[in-house]
């Protein structure tokens, strides 16, 4: 796996940043890997964004991770709703998507809004959009599953604690889009989170919309 994974990064990050993006190429290289493999890759990387990132820039990881997590990218993130892949392995990714907010996001990002186009770090972007990309294809099939249900919204819970504002903004984008499916859970979870924490006003205002499903 070492040298597996190394090549996984180099592949999905190690490209110049310019439009069009490299992976929108005809004769762009495509990575073949089982739904298993994949699922596996993907883990060690969200666990290990925080150090083995590092030697890209802001703009590298940002462009791979909307690579990585976006159907209009790849099709790496199907596999998180796979059937052949055992539930641990499925649950163990998704938990892992906590730790590249918390080690990479949290530490990279600047505290601004995406939503309302603040500027901010080139990783503002994927910070801001990860979990609409990952959640868009697979949405129904991942949170049919009681586990994985119960493992996304876990994540979103936890994400939510980081004080970091796009690191916020990005958990209550993608629990706005599942309030459209489970809403009271995702209720539950934001009146929770808002009982607990003082907001500004422009993040107040987001989280409000996010818990009654109203977010792009």
């Amino acid at each position: 796996m070492p040298s597996r994974y190394q090549a996984w990064l180099k592949h999905v990050f190690d490209h110049p940043v310019k439009e069009p993006k490299w992976y929108l190429a005809r004769d762009a290289f495509k990575f073949e890997a089982s739904a298993i493999e994949l699922i596996e890759l993907i883990g060690q990387t969200l666990l290990r964004a925080g150090k083995d990132l590092t030697k890209y820039s802001d703009a590298k990881v940002d462009q791979g991770i909307w690579y990585l997590a976006s159907s209009c990218g790849s099709n790496f993130m199907f596999a998180l709703a796979a059937k052949e892949v055992p539930v641990r392995k499925r649950v163990e990714a998704i938990e892992s998507i906590f730790l590249l907010y918390s080690n990479c996001y949290a530490k990279r990002c600047a505290k601004t809004l995406g939503h309302l186009s603040e500027k901010g770090s080139p990783l503002n972007a994927s910070c801001y959009m990860f979990w609409d990309l990952c959640l868009h294809p697979n949405l129904e099939n991942m949170l049919k599953r009681r586990e994985t249900r119960q493992s996304v919204l876990s994540v979103l819970k936890k994400t939510l604690g980081i004080e970091h504002r796009a690191c916020r903004e990005g958990a209550l984008h993608g629990l706005g889009h599942i309030a459209k499916i489970y809403p009271e859970s995702v209720r539950e979870i934001i009146d929770g989170f808002l009982r607990r924490n003082k907001l500004d006003n422009k993040l107040l205002a987001y989280a409000l919309k996010a818990r009654e499903g109203k977010v792009l």
